[in-house]
């Protein structure tokens, strides 16, 4: 999310900034498994920041969002991927759906 400040009832919401990255690395027989490694705020700058006021109060309230998380995750593909093996089953349903909407 980025850009200027985003009208709120009573005041406004500052724009809120961050980094996040991540790099993937393949391998195995035809790339069959990957390890990736992911971490968001790099920078540490994603916080939240609002300006509140009317004849009664003003309010500034300051917030930093959840800590820098960093993941490390393993995708392992098994098996053979067979896309038409997708479609057939779609056809069948499509063929099944038409023969009951006329009453058949």
């Amino acid at each position: 999310m980025g850009g200027g400040p985003a009208s709120a009832s009573q005041g406004y919401v500052r724009p809120t900034y961050g980094v996040d990255a991540a790099i993937r690395y393949e391998f195995l027989k035809n790339k069959t498994a990957s390890l990736s490694l992911n971490v968001n705020d790099i920078f540490k700058t994603r916080r939240s920041d609002i300006h509140s006021e009317s004849t009664l109060f003003t309010q500034d309230a300051y917030r930093i969002r959840d800590q820098r998380v960093f993941r490390i995750n393993f995708n392992w593909r098994f098996g053979k991927f067979d896309p038409s093996l997708f479609k057939r089953k779609n056809l069948k349903g499509e063929r099944e759906g038409t023969n009951i909407d006329m009453g058949q």
